[in-house]
């Protein structure tokens, strides 16, 4: 077993191979998530009898493992791995490999990047020559640092303490190799064959590498500069880093694991000085024991620790650093790859680092940007998800994946008072800011949300899914955060991503030197938001975005007179998705440069445009302050407090320049922000956040009451059947119906409907003989429907225009003739609840008007008087009789039910001259006669 060489296990992706040969099949799926590297990278694995998804990954193979790791596990395989090498077997093998590292065979292989440091030595003159740095050897063999891992896992956050190891096992090969524990290096002790030494190529390149250098201060903030690195032809790089950091050579440094990428893929390390102990603890536990606090990092090492270095690469780093992307290649005996690590390129990977700056750099908007507090609904959602940037997180902080637990509890609900009609005027009286109320109330109160005194107490879920998610170390499998939410949600995937959002708030209060406002307060209330737009704001209808529109001069007499000063009323309720387009520019004073002199700007960011939801925090809560109380169109200016420095050079194009302007008197960021458009809250989270179960359950819940009570009904038509919810419960409960319909213009949502009445189909029997679905207008007359005994309406006469309603109305009673009809519509009346707004007039249909729909697709909602004339006026004509019901609140007091109901009885059957036409087109169909189903 020559340099330990030894047989390895079979790999998981191995071991799937093996067992499931070709059936087996890998999807490597991108996953965009940041601006300032290549994309990410998902792998689905198909197996024979079920499917795994990793997690995403900067590398394809490493995807491709986390599926096949996934897959044993689902199938209770355990391969063997290192964690079955005993520590004995553990130390016998770095033995081996450090014998062989220094063997002619591995220095004249040039098939590893160690060889080239190797080589590089030996153009070393006196005694330097041939010692190689403990430090090299500790980070750039893998073979080792796994066997430092076996002896002691906490290597992975502890450098000093693998370079021991490497030391300790080297120790026992005293007739091959020198130990040089004062100058932390090894040599091999008889020289190599003159005749591989004279083989070596020496030819290289001279070169300069930017690179960042880390001053440390023993009070106050490390000091951040470039720097030049010039690695000359013949020389160690590692020699010319240790060099500028004042040191005698490379053996004495301390090399970082790899903790990020430049732009180019280049590895980008930290190298700093081996701390030194104080004289009065020299014993070994002193090493790798990160300092908590000023007072024991003091006593442990003279060199003061280094907080910057430490947080962008995981480990403790004393003393001065530089962080440098460079190394040898595995193509190349000497050629040094590198890239330039700017100030910018080194704040960005800081930046990076944090859950914050990962949505940051998700969206494109370093300084307008933050991690949204609450997951409302993937498709309000802008960025990636939670689960994926926790995962993200984690690897990038050598931590476990995280293990989500999903449990279902029911919750006593609160009081139904809310639909009264005295609470609605209690908390109209109340409120002053025709706010959207609160609809974040699942959100935990121990995490940041919108709050406000007087918004009305909303109920909870009766049942819904909890989650709680664990974090490990990843080398000692400690625990290091445990995250248990109280809070139900009505979806489990809601309730996964809302966990893992939770988790990342908690990780990123830990970054929030770098990469947070401290004007920006991540916890605010409505008169936070209300304080943050009356500093320095000025909204205009438009003007161009170059010019500068100074705030209006006050009276300083009446400079506490507040009713003078602009007062925010928010007209954007949460939820909504807001559409702008911003820009952020740093600007000096002009009274700096002299009263002649204009101000100076630098641009720092901008976006032509950029959608957010309102409500969430996904945007600083200045600027969202500004936004929620605008017009689309409209233009606004405004100044805010400077951020942290290292954020805006993260952001600036020309980071030399702004740092400049940063030095002098900067008065602050300069937003200019154009209102490009306003999308409503969708009109089942306004409703959500009211009724448990939904609006749109109870509306089912109440047709299919009514339909189980008609017990010699045998054909039902579901008009505008959407994507079948009506369907879908129909083929759970019994009932005397033999043949279903769905009809809809929508052919997405008639697939839709097809995919989830398949899937029910496949799961268990059901009663009915036949099923269809079509596709046309339900204002058209199909005579294969003629003489139905139930059809239903819910929820879409609103989405035609009234005429067509009306049309909708005849054509149904006067030509398919049912039993049985039902129809329901939003009730105009409670959208006061629903907004917290006065009602527009009926007859206004402006888009203001429209703003105040349930959704912007509806065209037309009708009070309770004009859905009772509409439906009384439909049945005198037709023969039928109508009663009027709802669901949501209550009818006998206003505004009566949010959702309202008219069920029509046919009185009597005439019989009308049947005209054949048949303009409906079939999309799906399944009959139990022949058990097929058609596409």
């Amino acid at each position: 077993m020559a340099g330990g060489e030894k047989k390895q296990s079979l790999s998981p992706k191995e071991i799937i191979h093996h067992k499931f040969g070709v059936k087996a099949s890998y999807r490597i799926e991108q996953v965009h998530v940041s601006s300032r590297s290549s994309c990410l990278y998902r792998c689905h694995l198909q197996l024979p009898e079920f499917s795994v998804v990793s997690n995403v990954f900067k590398r394809k193979k490493d995807a491709e493992l986390s599926a096949a790791e996934l897959a044993l596990e689902k199938l209770g395989i355990h391969p063997q791995d290192d964690d079955d090498i005993t520590v004995e077997q553990a130390w016998d093998d770095m033995v081996e490999r450090i014998k062989y590292i220094f063997s002619d065979e591995f220095l004249s292989s040039g098939h590893h990047p160690l060889g080239s440091h190797l080589r590089a030595t030996l153009l070393r003159d006196g005694e330097r020559h041939g010692s190689v740095p403990l430090s090299i050897i500790a980070a750039f063999d893998a073979k080792i640092n796994s066997g430092c891992k076996v002896i002691n896992p906490s290597v992975d956050q502890d450098p000093i303490l693998a370079m021991s190891y490497v030391m300790k096992a080297a120790a026992k090969l005293t007739d091959y190799i020198v130990v040089s524990p004062h100058v932390a290096s090894l040599r091999r002790k008889n020289p190599y064959p003159p005749a591989i030494v004279e083989a070596l190529d020496t030819h290289g390149e001279s070169i300069k590498v930017e690179a960042v250098y880390i001053q440390c201060a023993t009070s106050g903030e490390e000091v951040v500069d470039p720097i030049t690195l010039d690695i000359s032809s013949g020389r160690y790089y590692l020699d010319i880093i240790a060099e500028k950091l004042g040191l005698k050579d490379g053996s004495q440094l301390i090399i970082s694991r790899t903790f990020d990428k430049t732009a180019a893929g280049y590895e980008c390390r930290v190298y700093s000085a081996i701390p030194k102990l104080n004289p009065s603890d020299k014993s070994s536990k002193a090493y790798g024991k990160r300092p908590v606090d000023e007072e024991e990092q003091s006593s442990h090492f003279k060199n003061p620790w280094n907080a910057k270095a430490s947080s962008a690469c995981g480990q403790d780093i004393h003393g001065d650093a530089i962080v440098a992307a460079l190394g040898y290649s595995w193509r190349s005996h000497h050629l040094v790859e590198h890239d330039d690590v700017t100030l910018k390129s080194f704040y960005r990977i800081c930046c990076g680092m944090s859950p914050n700056g990962i949505y940051k750099f998700s969206r494109q908007a370093l300084i307008a940007a933050t991690l949204p507090f609450s997951f409302t609904s993937k498709s309000n959602w802008r960025g990636p998800l939670p689960r994926e940037m926790l995962s993200i997180f984690c690897r990038q902080q050598q931590l476990a994946e995280p293990v989500f637990t999903i449990s279902t509890s029911p919750v006593k609900p609160l009081s139904e008072t809310l639909r009264s009609f005295k609470k609605l005027k209690d908390s109209e009286s109340n409120d002053s800011n025709n706010q959207c109320v609160n609809e974040y109330a699942g959100s935990d109160d121990s995490f940041n949300h919108y709050n406000s005194k007087d918004e009305e107490e909303l109920p909870v879920l009766e049942s819904g899914y909890r989650c709680g998610v664990k974090i490990l170390s990843k080398s000692l499998q400690d625990l290091v955060l445990d995250c248990s939410p109280r809070n139900f949600y009505e979806k489990e995937s809601h309730a996964i991503q809302n966990a893992a959002l939770k988790a990342l708030t908690w990780f990123g209060s830990l970054f929030d030197d770098l990469d947070a406002d401290p004007e920006q307060p991540r916890c605010y209330t409505k008169g936070e938001l209300n304080w943050m737009f009356t500093r320095n704001v000025m909204i205009k209808g438009k003007f161009p975005s170059s010019k500068r529109y100074e705030e209006p001069a006050y009276d300083e007499s009446k400079t506490m007179d507040m009713d003078r000063k602009p007062k925010r009323v928010q007209t954007i309720p949460n939820g909504s998705l807001v559409s702008i387009s911003y820009s952020v520019s740093v600007e000096v004073e002009a009274d700096f440069w002299g009263r002649t002199c204009k101000c100076l700007r630098e641009l720092i960011e901008s976006n032509e445009e950029i959608e957010f939801e309102v409500g969430v925090g996904s945007m600083n809560p200045h600027l969202e302050s500004v936004v929620t109380q605008m017009s689309v169109g409209q233009y606004a200016c405004f100044i805010t407090n400077m951020p942290a420095e290292g954020l805006v050079l993260a952001d600036a194009n020309d980071t030399a320049r702004t740092r400049s302007l940063l030095s002098k008197l900067a008065a602050g960021l300069e937003y200019n922000v154009h209102l490009l458009g306003v999308k409503g809250p969708t009109e089942k989270r306004v409703e959500s956040v009211f009724f448990k179960p939904p609006l749109s359950k109870q509306r089912v819940e109440y047709a299919v009451k009514l339909i189980k009570e008609s017990s010699a009904a045998s054909t039902l038509v579901d008009f505008g059947c959407g994507s079948g919810s009506l369907l879908e419960s129909l083929l759970e409960v019994p009932t005397s119906l033999q043949t279903i319909v769905g009809v809809d213009i929508s052919e997405k949502a008639l697939a839709r409907a097809a995919k989830m009445v398949d899937s029910k189909l496949n799961k268990g029997a059901c009663n009915l003989k036949t099923i269809r679905l079509y596709d046309g207008s339900i204002l058209e007359f199909d005579s294969r429907l003629h003489g139905i005994d139930i059809a239903t309406c819910l929820e879409v006469i609103e989405h035609m225009e009234e005429d067509e309603a009306f049309q909708f109305g005849k054509t149904v009673l006067t030509l398919f003739r049912p039993k049985l009809l039902i129809v329901s519509t939003p009730n105009y009346e409670y959208n006061k609840i629903l907004h917290k707004s006065s009602l527009y007039h009926s007859k206004d249909k402006s888009m203001s008007q429209r703003s105040k729909f349930r959704n912007h697709e509806h065209k037309f909602e009708w009070t309770r008087a004009q859905f009772n004339h509409w439906a009384s006026k439909l049945a005198k004509s037709h023969n039928y009789s109508v009663e009027f019901s709802g669901v949501g609140g209550s009818g006998k007091v206003d505004p009566g039910f949010a959702s309202q109901i008219a069920v029509f009885k046919r009185k009597s059957f005439t019989e009308v001259k049947k005209v054949s036409t048949q303009p409906y087109k079939v999309i799906w169909e399944w009959t139990r006669a022949q058990g097929d189903k058609k596409n």
